[in-house]
């Protein structure tokens, strides 16, 4: 696919330690998408002279992380974004799970988060993963609820650009209120994906109690994987959600593949191929 310059893959590289594997994804993804790439950076000191060392556009400021983000599609062209998460990291961290939530919660545009390198890791075997054409197979889930365009959008890109097995799962529900629900989600897949001609396998998980259909899924994903998951609309959030944390920090801190995040906006930005 012939790049286009007007459209990129944003890495957001907070420190040397953690650029080669966003840097690694960022590439890739910006090699199949057929976009072109730009390292950003933000600090409140903005010594940014670190960046020049990647051969890459980049932009250094000197601000906030949120106030960047919020501003990827309109001031950069961005049309996705990579960036690393680590559980231990300190909450002044963006790679901090909380921070990261709450920094991405008004990204118009898709993010990607991978995990840290990890001391048994290596970023050598993050290239292998990569150069094995990852992600060798993705997975969503559909439930009862209202399930955004721009979710099932992503997972065609995986299948068209990324050549990757896309499987769509949906939770065995006992009611027959969320059955039906289910269904009604299941027939606007069909019809999308019957016009965009994708490949997928559609089947069902059963949820051990208390587990959403993300996290019962996430479990048994391989390596080379990856996960696409909405966020939690902040107006649809109960008491449960309170109870047990965020949604969305729950997977994070269990993740072992990426996950690329959708935030649930009636205004995000997708791509035009």
């Amino acid at each position: 696919m012939k790049q286009k310059k007007d459209q990129f893959v944003i890495a957001c590289l907070e420190s040397p330690s953690t650029a080669e594997t966003v840097l690694l994804y960022a590439r890739h993804c910006a090699a199949r998408l057929g976009k072109g790439i730009i390292v950003l950076n933000v600090s409140k000191e903005g010594e940014n002279d670190w960046l020049k060392q990647y051969g890459l556009p980049y932009v250094g400021l000197k601000g906030d992380w949120k106030t960047a983000i919020d501003g990827l599609p309109t001031a950069f062209g961005g049309v996705l974004a990579v960036t690393s998460v680590n559980t231990d990291a300190p909450r002044s961290s963006i790679a901090n799970p909380t921070t990261l939530l709450k920094t991405f919660a008004d990204c118009k545009i898709a993010f990607l988060v991978v995990n840290s390198l990890r001391p048994e890791g290596s970023s050598a075997s993050v290239g292998q993963q990569i150069n094995g054409h990852w992600p060798l197979a993705t997975t969503l889930t559909l439930d009862h609820r209202r399930e955004s365009k721009e979710k099932l959008v992503w997972g065609s890109y995986m299948v068209r650009f990324f050549a990757s097995r896309l499987t769509v799962v949906t939770p065995a529900y006992n009611d027959a209120g969320l059955r039906e629900k289910v269904k009604n989600n299941v027939l606007f897949l069909k019809k999308i994906y019957t016009s965009l001609d994708v490949d997928y396998t559609l089947r069902q998980v059963e949820l051990p109690r208390l587990t959403s259909p993300d996290m019962a899924v996430l479990k048994g994903m391989e390596d080379d994987g990856l996960l696409i998951a909405m966020t939690t609309d902040r107006r649809d959030r109960d008491i449960g959600d309170i109870l047990m944390g965020n949604p969305e920090r729950r997977l994070l801190a269990a993740a072992t593949v990426p996950i690329l995040f959708l935030n649930q906006r009636d205004d995000l930005y997708v791509l035009c191929d």
